[in-house]
């Protein structure tokens, strides 16, 4: 293999000597780039935080509300004679515990005819004319054609919009078949009944008979008397759905899911815990190796790990905790603060307050409230505690509710709307809900505002991960990528920089080729000159 000296004049290698030097000046480069690397690993820390989050605030809304957080089971025992089935339920989440006698008298039905019989559904019956069917669609006419058979007559009719749909049946033996048209009204309930009428002319008459008149489903809940076309009932039972079978008796109940409650709450702390070993993983600094987590000691991250701690240890704002058998804290139920800061539960214990003071545990994770007025809801926003009210003239005659925080000078106003009066943003009582009904001047009262853990581990997530310029995680990847923009920039210029550079060195270096060998060939020249002078003295 050759070897090739770039300076053929002065031997130095030019080229390994020109690249020295363009990595010297490219060494702020390496370090910018170095920096972007860095902003990466931060940006996908972030997204891990968020991932993580979103998961947390998950697991919080589904035992933020009063409907979710209580699981319900509904059961049905029947009581008639014949046994069987009298009706199946579907339990909702915001179905109240609780339990209801029901006596079942009579089914839903739907309208039903039948024509007379033919001998056969696929020969043409020859006749001609018109059938009406007159319900709740309205008023609807089926041609009949000398050509159509009882199939042919089927289809048409199911095909026309009628408010009845047609089957072929047959009631025959298979020496002497019995066909007929069978019409069902498509809804049950006394309210969709229909009339059928014939108006054909033929070989073969078309006639119908009212087999089943269209009824309303009857029953009675504690002695009440309910009446509805279905037998899908929802409403009577807020939150449940009763699907009726059949004529009988028997009771309702829902109880609540205890196990089913405690694994929402489970899957709550799990979440909790894979956040803070995150965050803890990213603040964590090892010695030996001297590397650190991509966001450690990230001002916005140890924020968030210092506003859910908080939350799920300390006592929750709004209960009374003058009254020592109230429970106030997670940790009165089970739910343990443990030396790793991470959450775990004592399911015994939990288990236990779950099935003897069930309202009071769900009180400590759904926003809840008392006194003068009816509390609606809150948020994470809203700030807990026992207030006084007042009703004063806002200027204009008209009424404005107020609400202070003990211990505080300050009277904060809410919007009234309607029979409600609505928290402001940015107060203290934002995201706040009382029904008020009709208030008055001068009225004076006291409510007693609680927010719960979960409603505020879900408000506050959602500020964390909330995709706009209000989000702490959007505004720091925003400042990342700004950053990393910068730092771009800077390495396009020093790119541009080093380039030009790179062409100084090499223009400078082959000037300096250049002159080398015009000194070299001015010196073979003289010495040339010299030896011819020195023949010549000889």
């Amino acid at each position: 293999m050759a070897f090739a000296v770039d300076g053929l004049v002065s031997g130095l290698d030019t080229t390994s000597i020109i690249s020295q030097l363009i990595n010297l000046e490219r060494r702020p480069i390496t370090l910018l780039e170095n920096k972007q690397v860095t902003l990466g690993e931060q940006r996908t820390a972030w997204q891990e935080v968020s991932k993580r989050l979103l998961s947390f605030e998950s697991s919080a809304k589904a035992i933020s509300t009063s409907g979710t957080f209580a699981a319900r089971t509904g059961k049905f025992n029947s009581s008639s004679s014949t046994g069987g089935s009298v009706l199946s339920l579907i339990t909702g989440s915001d179905v109240s515990a609780g339990s209801y006698n029901i006596v079942v008298s009579q089914l839903a039905d739907a309208e039903k005819s039948t024509s007379n019989a033919h001998s056969s559904s696929t020969t043409a019956l020859g006749a001609s004319g018109t059938i009406t069917i007159d319900g709740p669609a309205g008023i609807t006419n089926v041609t009949v054609n000398l050509t159509d058979t009882l199939n042919d007559i089927r289809d048409n009719i199911n095909n026309s919009g009628a408010s009845a749909t047609v089957t072929v049946i047959d009631i025959g033996t298979s020496s002497s078949p019995s066909y007929r048209l069978v019409v069902t009204g498509n809804d049950t309930g006394s309210t969709n009944s229909f009339t059928i009428t014939d108006a054909t002319d033929g070989a073969t008459d078309i006639t119908f008979t009212e087999n089943q008149a269209a009824q309303d489903a009857t029953f009675t809940i504690d002695n009440i008397s309910v009446t509805k076309d279905s037998n899908t009932v929802t409403g009577v039972i807020s939150g449940a759905t009763i699907n009726l079978e059949t004529i009988g008796s028997g009771a309702i109940s829902f109880t609540n899911d205890t196990s089913g409650t405690l694994e929402k709450i489970q899957t709550f702390v799990d979440s909790y815990n894979d956040v803070m070993d995150y965050i803890r993983e990213q603040f964590t600094y090892d010695q030996s190796k001297d590397s650190k987590g991509a966001l450690f000691g990230n001002v916005s991250l140890e924020t968030i790990q210092s506003q859910l701690r908080s939350i799920v240890s300390d006592t929750v704002p709004g209960i009374d905790t003058t009254d020592s058998s109230n429970l106030s804290a997670l940790s009165q139920v089970g739910i343990l603060t443990n030396s790793e800061n991470k959450l775990e539960i004592n399911v015994s214990k939990l288990t236990d307050m779950l099935v003897d003071r069930f309202s009071d545990v769900q009180d400590l994770f759904v926003p809840s409230g008392s006194g003068t007025y009816t509390f609606v809801n809150a948020t994470g926003f809203t700030q807990g505690g026992t207030y006084a009210t007042q009703v004063v003239d806002d200027g204009s005659g008209n009424a404005l509710l107020q609400l202070q925080l003990s211990g505080s000078s300050e009277w904060i106003s809410l919007t009234q709307s309607g029979n409600f009066a609505l928290g402001q943003n940015d107060t203290a009582l934002e995201g706040l809900i009382i029904r008020t009904g009709t208030i008055t001047i001068n009225d004076t009262g006291s409510m007693r505002i609680a927010v719960g853990v979960a409603q505020s581990v879900a408000t506050y997530t959602s500020t964390y991960t909330e995709f706009s310029a209000e989000g702490l995680i959007f505004n720091q990847n925003d400042s990342i990528k700004n950053q990393d923009r910068e730092i771009q920039k800077q390495i396009d210029d020093l790119e541009e920089r080093v380039a030009k550079k790179g062409e100084d060195l090499r223009t400078k270096f082959a000037n300096l080729e250049t002159l080398l060998a015009k000194l070299v060939s001015e010196q073979s020249y003289l010495d040339s000159q010299l030896a011819n002078l020195s023949k010549g003295w000889k």
